[in-house]
């Protein structure tokens, strides 16, 4: 088992109350798979869903995380850029893309002429920013997590303003934010200065221009890249460990397969491809340029039959079922209330939700 570095500022009991980041560290993919093969198939998935990605607008392209208005960059200083990053991430866990950027935009418009900053958050009530903030699942939960993370930044809090800069410290120090979350950070905040404002033992960890933006910050893994990576073959259950492939086995095996110089598109890219042509409840195979190709296990037999239609299950190939379901996963419940594991609330697919028996009356 893997248990995350403690900050020396944190007592023995408290650091060995905290989860891992990996509760399973799986084996090399090289035993289970033939490396180069999933490497070139790899190649091939990524090269045919970029084709229709740059035919096909996402939401994620326009208001994912990376997006940041024009006036925002203009007019916000970069500690309250990152913040604001920071905050996008911890809103998108269970939500569409959507409204976690109109709850950003909520926020915002409520700061202004200001901009967003951990001394302004403190001031607004409860109340009021969890009414910005309605639109996203779990506001309630969210709202104390942004409390909680500003109070961590003002001035003379528990980090002096400064935003972790390494994975380990990220998910570490702030509620409801997870490897994935805590990866996409990294991969998108912007360098400060000099250093400015950043832990002098950790600032080359961030993205600087001269520095390679990918190097240890990792693949992050969410319902999306979960989904489809295990629909493309690319994962598979490790040969020994647990019978799924989680989040974090997931991101494992495909950092062996996908070149680093792929891995902070790869999540947008995947992500678009999914809240686009390919739902988790909803396939276009018949617009799709990778069925036929036979890399995909989940594509409708006959394409010409119902071509931009909602799949059905009659008409899904027989290895289809061996994608991870819903029930096989645990639920954001688990991390939201209980906090027992250290994972993103939008890394996890919701509970299945099953109708109750009913004895017919007689």
């Amino acid at each position: 088992m893997t248990q995350v570095a403690t900050n020396s500022s944190e007592s023995d009991a408290a650091a060995a109350a905290r989860p891992a980041i990996l509760t399973y560290v799986p084996p090399p993919l090289a035993a289970t798979k033939k490396l180069t093969d999933l490497r070139e198939r790899w190649l091939k998935v990524r090269r045919l869903v970029t084709e229709m990605r740059e035919r096909v607008p996402a939401p994620v392209d326009t208001m994912g995380c990376h997006v940041l208005p024009d006036e925002v960059v203009r007019a916000n200083s970069i500690a309250s850029q990152n913040l604001q990053i920071l905050i996008s991430l911890l809103l998108s866990s269970q939500t569409k893309d959507q409204h976690t950027f109109a709850a950003v935009q909520n926020l915002r418009a409520h700061c202004r002429p200001h901009e967003i900053s951990p001394e302004l958050i403190l001031s607004i009530s409860d109340e009021t920013l969890d009414s910005l903030i309605r639109g996203v699942g779990f506001h309630a939960k969210k709202t104390a997590y942004i409390k909680k993370i500003a109070a961590m930044l003002v001035s003379g809090g528990e980090l002096g303003g400064r935003i972790p800069t390494t994975l380990d410290a990220l998910v570490k120090t702030f509620p409801g934010i997870g490897p994935k979350m805590g990866i996409l950070y990294l991969q998108n905040a912007k360098p400060y200065p000099n250093g400015h404002g950043q832990l002098a033992d950790t600032v080359i960890k961030l993205p600087y221009q001269d520095l390679d933006p990918n190097e240890e910050f990792g693949l992050a893994v969410d319902t999306h890249v979960l989904r489809l990576s295990q629909q493309f073959r690319l994962v598979v259950p490790p040969a020994r460990g647990p019978a799924t492939v989680t989040p974090e086995i997931a991101r494992a095996q495909l950092q062996e397969i996908v070149p680093k110089e792929h891995w902070k598109d790869t999540n947008p890219l995947l992500v678009g491809f999914g809240q686009t042509i390919c739902g988790a409840r909803s396939k276009m195979c018949g617009d799709c340029v990778i069925a036929g190709t036979g890399l995909c296990k989940a594509e409708i037999k006959d394409r010409a039959k119902a071509p931009g239609k909602k799949r059905k299950a009659s008409e899904t190939v027989v290895e289809s079922e061996t994608v991870s379901t819903d029930a096989s996963m645990p639920t954001d419940e688990d991390h939201v209330i209980k906090q027992e594991v250290v994972v993103d609330i939008e890394d996890l697919v919701g509970r299945r939700r099953l109708r109750p028996r009913t004895k017919a009356v007689r």
